[in-house]
């Protein structure tokens, strides 16, 4: 009974069963069989039969599951296949989320799908936003207006696409807490507008714009970071150019950093010539530069190659080994 009841949900008749199975067994094999416990041979059928039950039920789900996912996707107005991808990876309730929006904004005659909208103001293909809008579906969580309202804002304030697509986060913030933010920091002199701009704390932006009027300050009539360098080290811009391909770091140094580091060195005694030849130790941690200073004037050194002061961790302990093992081998032929 129980035995017919298992063929009956694998859809197999008990007899053809036992037909197809006596026809392609060989004699041999059914000896074997026979000598097997009747309670062993029922135990394996039910598990392996069950196995593959299961197998093509999970199968099946499977199949349901994706057929409903683009039954929604289809939904979306994508004008391509491709721009409809990276949607598959979604689950299956935010997609709901976005169907449902999507056809609200088509109701009201706002747009197809917002992914077309957000592409058309800043003028990047949807092959691109699309990747980004599925990352950030809170895009269709926000009201239509106040999308619009945002953008005007960013892209009047010459925000770049680029930036506003690396950072659609910004778009959260109501386009009149955009606005004072950017306006704030352009009124500084500050030409370069980013999103990070209106999402960061207080303190950070006062901080920034603390470092760009002090900015401001020192280079004065200089155009650039690198023209004030190049007069600071008297060298001419191309040797500033070189030095900047040849240690790319020097490039992200902020001007504030590179003056008070050229004070400090200058202080200690090193003079620009000295400096010039030997630019990298401008990448370095000022902090760490000090202490390294320090350490090697305790171990009786005048004479300091700036360059030992930008090693690793690791070469500049060994180095101070060497020193230390030098000067007790001195110590040891004095006393003998």
């Amino acid at each position: 009974m129980i035995l017919r009841s298992l063929f009956s949900v694998l859809s197999l008749s008990s007899n053809n069963l036992t037909s197809n199975v006596y026809k392609v067994t060989s004699p041999t094999t059914w000896k074997s069989i026979l000598k097997i416990s009747p309670c062993n041979i029922y135990i394996r059928t039910i598990t392996v039969s069950t196995a593959s039950y299961k197998s093509r039920t999970r199968t099946k789900l499977k199949s349901d599951f994706d057929s409903s996912k683009a039954r929604i996707v289809l939904g979306l107005n994508f004008q391509s296949p491709e721009d409809a991808v990276p949607f598959y990876k979604l689950p299956v309730k935010t997609l709901v989320h976005i169907h449902n929006t999507t056809k609200e904004d088509v109701k009201k005659g706002f747009c197809k799908n917002r992914l077309y909208y957000i592409s058309s103001r800043l003028k990047v293909p949807p092959s691109i936003v699309t990747e980004k809008l599925a990352k950030r579906t809170f895009i269709y969580s926000l009201s239509f207006d106040w999308i619009e309202k945002a953008l005007d804002v960013l892209l009047e304030m010459n925000v770049s696409a680029d930036r506003i697509l690396r950072d659609l986060w910004v778009l959260k913030y109501h386009h009149e807490t955009i606005y004072e933010r950017l306006q704030r920091v352009k009124s500084m002199g500050v030409e370069n507008l980013y999103p990070w701009m209106v999402r960061c704390s207080e303190d950070i932006l006062n901080r920034f714009l603390a470092i760009s009027q002090e900015t401001k300050d020192i280079l004065g009539d200089s155009v650039s970071k690198q023209t004030y360098l190049a007069n600071r080290l008297n060298v001419s811009p191309d040797t500033i150019q070189d030095m900047c391909l040849k240690i790319p770091a020097l490039k992200a140094i902020r001007v504030t950093k590179v003056k008070h580091f050229l004070d400090f060195l200058i202080a200690e005694g090193f003079d620009v010539e000295e400096i010039a030849s030997k630019p990298r130790v401008l990448s370095a941690s000022q902090k760490t530069v000090k202490l390294r200073l320090d350490r090697l004037r305790e171990l009786g050194l005048n004479q300091i190659n700036l360059n030992v002061l930008c090693r690793s961790k690791k070469d500049f302990k060994k180095y101070c080994e060497s020193i230390e093992s030098l000067s007790k081998e001195g110590e040891t032929t004095a006393k003998g």
